[in-house]
């Protein structure tokens, strides 16, 4: 199968475009070949690790199609919203196709192109013959002599102003995002011989904290040491996006992109947000991008990928990231709890846990958790934060019932090992196999208890035997169970079963007043807590789609706010049990010095 060439345009940054060209001979690649004289190509509407159809062929414009050899046009037209024919080429003839992108949108999975930097996901890009997954390709990328290309593809060529890579397949092309940038800014450093690098654009006179690289280095040894054996990559790539204000990550086989907001490295607290997230999408080089579910193992990138083990593949994730940070030395055993608690609060107050189960909420992540509406937290989990609490509380399980012998780090080995490690995505009879392997029977039917149906898990229990306690502050509180929509006193979500919900408050609802008293943004916290008593009704004064409406409701005792401390009077086994779980202070993290 021939190369596919590629040329990718960003030296006019005012125009928020880029020109991309793919130059080919159709009839080289005939999966794509429908008719003589025909060849079909499409874009991706969505990027892997992003649950929702993006629709990226709306940002496509000005496509056209030429003989490379003479300029004389052929035809090209719409088969469907993100494919398209080039029809009239003789076999042998080879045909470049052109169009340009609008890039504008400062994401993990978009694109986006400034006087500053250019980056992309290249499945907002890259239009990719129908059925060649096969193909080779090389991108040559022309930009600003002074910018430079970070990217986990491999180079075939570097000028000033131009760089090329090189992807073995649409897979390889699909996991590796580019950023063209001055980069000022970066750090390297070596986990058992193998090279990292991390980047930083965006960050103007912010500087890079001093402790970052072996912070990171510390982080990627502990993630390895989950998984055992060599690092599955040759090299590894940290591309750190900020901006003003935003936050995400996304995971690629060989790199990463991480977006922050510009003063997060700063802070203390933003510092170790920031960690984090790159333990996570860190961590995905193993539990997703490598070890993933069947239904992920070819990915189509043309339409919903559904599975059931998003709790598996993102939430067992965000419950390592604070561990592996803790592991590392990064995060002391309280900073640790205090991440843990928040999961643990963001579970108490979504009632959608009793409503649809982790297994579901997966499923349905392209229609609920990354379409969010006013009822979502009513009617669906996140199976990220939820997700961390079942995978914490199934490690706590597994640690107790082998008395400290095993630990969630023993499944995942096992289940690598045996999935990804004999080339194929797992199912649910591949975890339970692992679960039994290491803790037995009684494993499942606590993994099926916590996945399977309403998330209501025996935390204090679990806890306990660990030394720590589950406690609930401010739950004295009188509580509404409303949310306002940004700064206004617009109802954005009721929680179903409050006093708000019982009282029929909607969505969309203006609050005016509390018992005859004016409330706005900036009074609302202090005339509420000045009226409002548990068990006392209250009226409520509310403009609902143009009609002054009143409403009484009854305040109840709030759910607080979760926290997890450690018992000082615990027993000694479980103190024992703590401190093989939550060590303090870390062992020592033996990588090789950069």
């Amino acid at each position: 199968m021939a190369t596919l060439e590629y040329c990718l345009d960003v030296r006019r940054p005012a125009t928020r475009e880029i020109g991309v060209e793919l130059a080919f001979t159709p009839s080289a690649v005939p999966a794509a070949v429908p008719a003589p004289g025909a060849c079909d190509l499409f874009l991706p509407t969505w990027t892997p690790g992003s649950y929702l159809i993006r629709e990226y062929s709306r940002h496509l414009s000005r496509l056209t199609a030429r003989d490379a050899a003479t300029g004389s046009p052929l035809p090209i037209g719409k088969l469907a919203k993100n494919r398209f024919r080039v029809s009239g080429w003789s076999p042998g003839q080879r045909v470049v196709v052109a169009w340009t992108v609008y890039a504008h949108e400062l994401s993990v999975r978009t694109a986006d192109l400034t006087h500053e930097h250019a980056y992309w996901n290249h499945a907002c890009l890259l239009l990719w013959p129908v059925g060649a997954r096969g193909a080779a390709a090389s991108l040559r990328i022309e930009h600003p002599p002074e910018w430079e290309v970070a990217c986990a593809l491999p180079r075939a060529a570097t000028a000033p102003g131009a760089t090329t890579l090189l992807a073995g397949d649409l897979d390889a092309a699909m996991d590796a995002p580019a950023l063209v940038a001055p980069l000022p800014q970066r750090l390297a450093f070596d986990v058992e011989g193998v090279p990292h690098e991390a980047v930083f654009d965006g960050l103007g006179p912010v500087a890079v904290p001093a402790r970052l690289g072996a912070d990171l280095r510390a982080i990627v040894a502990q993630s390895q040491a989950v998984f055992g054996g060599p690092l599955p990559y040759a090299s590894y790539l940290f591309q750190c996006l900020f901006t003003a204000d935003g936050h995400g990550g996304l995971e690629h086989a060989a790199s990463t992109t991480l977006l922050m907001g510009r003063a997060a490295l700063a802070s203390e607290a933003g510092y170790r947000e920031f960690v984090s997230l790159a333990a996570h999408e860190h961590f995905h080089a193993w539990n997703v991008k490598r070890m993933r579910p069947a239904e992920f193992w070819d990915y189509d990138y043309e339409r919903e990928n559904c599975t059931q083990f998003l709790w598996l593949a993102e939430g067992w994730t965000a419950y390592y990231d604070d561990l592996l940070c803790l592991r590392a030395g990064v995060f002391t055993r309280k900073q640790y709890l205090e991440a843990a608690a928040k999961n643990v609060q963001g579970m108490l107050a979504a009632p959608g846990r009793f409503r649809l189960s982790l297994r579901e909420s997966s499923f349905d992540a392209w229609i609920r958790l990354y379409r969010p509406d006013e009822n979502t937290r009513n009617s669906s989990q996140n199976y990220y934060g939820n997700g961390a609490v079942a995978a914490m509380c199934l490690d706590l399980w597994i640690r107790r019932a082998t008395g400290g012998a095993a630990s969630l780090d023993d499944v995942l080995r096992r289940l690598y090992a045996a999935t990804f490690g004999a080339g194929r995505g797992y199912a649910i009879d591949d975890v339970h196999a692992a679960l039994v392997a290491v803790a037995g029977a009684d494993a499942v039917a606590m993994l099926e208890a916590l996945v399977a149906d309403c998330f209501d898990p025996p935390l204090a229990d679990l806890l306990a035997a660990f030394g720590l306690k589950l406690v609930v502050r401010d739950a004295e509180r009188p509580y509404l169970g409303v949310h306002f929509d940004g700064a206004a006193m617009t109802i954005g979500s009721v929680s179903h079963g409050s006093p708000a919900y019982e009282a029929g408050v909607h969505p969309g609802d203006e609050l005016l007043a509390v018992d005859s008293l004016r409330v706005d943004s900036g009074r609302w916290a202090e005339t509420w807590a000045a009226l409002a008593k548990v068990g006392k009704p209250v009226e409520l004064l509310l403009a609902r789609r143009g009609v002054v409406t009143r409403l009484v409701a009854t305040p109840q005792a709030s759910p607080g706010t979760a926290a997890i401390e450690v018992d000082a009077d615990a027993p000694a086994p479980a103190k024992a049990l703590l401190a093989a779980w939550l060590p303090e202070p870390p062992p020592a993290v033996a990588p090789k010095a950069p």
